[in-house]
């Protein structure tokens, strides 16, 4: 349960990033291209502004904005403003309106009545404070306003001087944006389907990847629960021989030591079971101590090989075991000797403790290419195929029934795998249920 939780605080922690980095990136995606459609709009409106000064015709003159028209009062139109949109722009017109909003001049490729025109410049100009965008006629334009002041001549004479009347216009341009904002919608509406579609894959994936990241920590746990679990029942059984064998002597405290010695003698057997015990587990302790110094030497591995056999060879022969050997002489390695000895002792006590008597026990040492292989194979029982995975677990001892005739603690394996951890060594096992196991190490 502590695992799942795990797992669903580092899934969230992972959703929560990758979403706001899509989110984000798609977000300045979309902003960036908006603000493109909006600029090549605003540029298609502004295009054809006349710059300032200018003169346009020799009869109007443009100074600071401010247009003076020589031509006589009453004139519909107002010279010296350009009106025209490029044609490249699109779909357009513009409208040029005087302060009361009536609109007295109109140029546009579009044939709309005046009194659509009209409704058209009165619903620019009372949005023209917010967004500059206004839906008619079943699409959407964009207008710019430029407001414009013209000062005319009444007086009909040369000179600017005298009779002077100032009108104040304002030039609304249209331009047909349709088609972009479509786009634009059209857009959105990708990047958001994007967004999510992305989002849900990353939180499969992320799923996938967490669980796979919180399977060791939950394989490292059950072994640690399992390992106190075996070590209680280890301690267990001893404690109880010398509580039981305490309580007898308290019994008959009033006997003579020497007809209480058998149960003394078992209070011993227990007791040294219990320091064998806490000997072997400070053995792996150290072994997986990664700062522990290793003493690499060169030596002579075959020899090393030969003299291991000679010392298990009368434990065999009481065992009515036949001890075969295959070493290749004069293998020599570059390692920590008496790690690599350790190994050895462990994995032929192995094959001796299991070995059914009258069987057999085979040692094999090559070397192949840059490798040495040394292979321990014992006849008997041999593993289950669904046990193999667990035999360097610590603890294991294959069928209880059957292990509890064998003396030792399930450790051996273990502490011979921690070793070829620290050596760089490989260590497996192989089985045929009812004929061999085979222990491989690889140097």
């Amino acid at each position: 349960m502590i695992f799942k939780k795990i797992r669903n605080r580092i899934l969230l922690i992972n959703m929560i990033m990758v979403s706001s980095v899509v989110v984000v990136a798609f977000a300045v995606v979309f902003a960036t291209i908006y603000a493109r459609v909006q600029n090549e709009n605003l540029s298609k409106l502004t295009s054809a502004l006349p710059p300032q000064p200018m003169t346009v015709s020799g009869e109007a003159i443009i100074v600071g904005g401010t247009f003076r028209i020589e031509h006589g009062f009453g004139e519909t139109s107002v010279a010296g403003v350009s009106t025209l949109i490029s044609p490249d722009a699109g779909l357009s017109f513009s409208l040029m309106i005087d302060s009361s909003n009536n609109v007295v001049e109109i140029n546009s490729m579009l044939d709309m009545p005046y009194e659509t025109y009209t409704q058209i410049a009165r619903q620019a100009m009372e949005s023209s404070g917010g967004d500059q965008r206004i839906k008619a006629e079943g699409r959407t334009w964009q207008f710019l306003i430029t407001p414009v002041n013209a000062v005319y001549n009444e007086s009909g004479g040369s000179s600017f001087s005298t009779g002077m009347v100032t009108r104040e216009y304002n030039n609304i341009r249209f331009l047909d944006v349709t088609d972009s904002y479509r786009t634009i919608s059209s857009l959105a509406l990708i990047l958001s389907g994007l967004t999510v579609v992305v989002i849900c894959v990353f939180f499969f994936i992320s799923r996938y990847f967490s669980n796979r990241a919180i399977r060791p920590m939950a394989e490292a746990w059950d072994k640690q629960s399992r390992f106190i679990a075996d070590a209680s029942h280890e301690l267990k059984t001893p404690l109880s021989v010398i509580n039981a064998n305490c309580g007898v002597l308290y019994a008959g405290k009033e006997e003579s030591v020497e007809s209480q010695l058998k149960w003394v003698d078992s209070i011993m057997r227990a007791a040294d079971r219990m320091s064998g015990l806490a000997e072997n587990l400070l053995a792996l302790a150290s072994m997986e101590d990664r700062q522990q110094e290793l003493n690499y030497t060169n030596f002579n591995f075959s020899t090393d090989v030969e003299t291991a056999a000679l010392e298990i060879e009368a434990a065999a022969n009481e065992k009515g075991l036949s001890l075969r050997q295959d070493v290749e002489p004069d293998i020599c390695i570059e390692s920590d000797r008496e790690q690599v000895l350790n190994v050895l002792s462990i994995l032929l006590d192995n094959a001796l403790k299991y070995t059914d008597d009258g069987g057999e026990i085979t040692l094999c040492l090559k070397k192949v290419k840059r490798s040495i292989i040394f292979t321990v194979r014992n006849s008997g029982q041999g593993i289950p195929a669904e046990e193999l995975p667990r035999v360097f677990d610590r603890f294991f001892r294959g069928d209880p029934a059957r292990s509890s005739e064998k003396s030792g603690y399930g450790l051996g394996l273990s502490i011979a795998k921690a070793i070829c951890g620290r050596l760089g060594a490989s260590l497996s096992a192989n089985s045929v249920p009812g004929e061999y196991t085979e222990l491989r190490l690889v140097l």
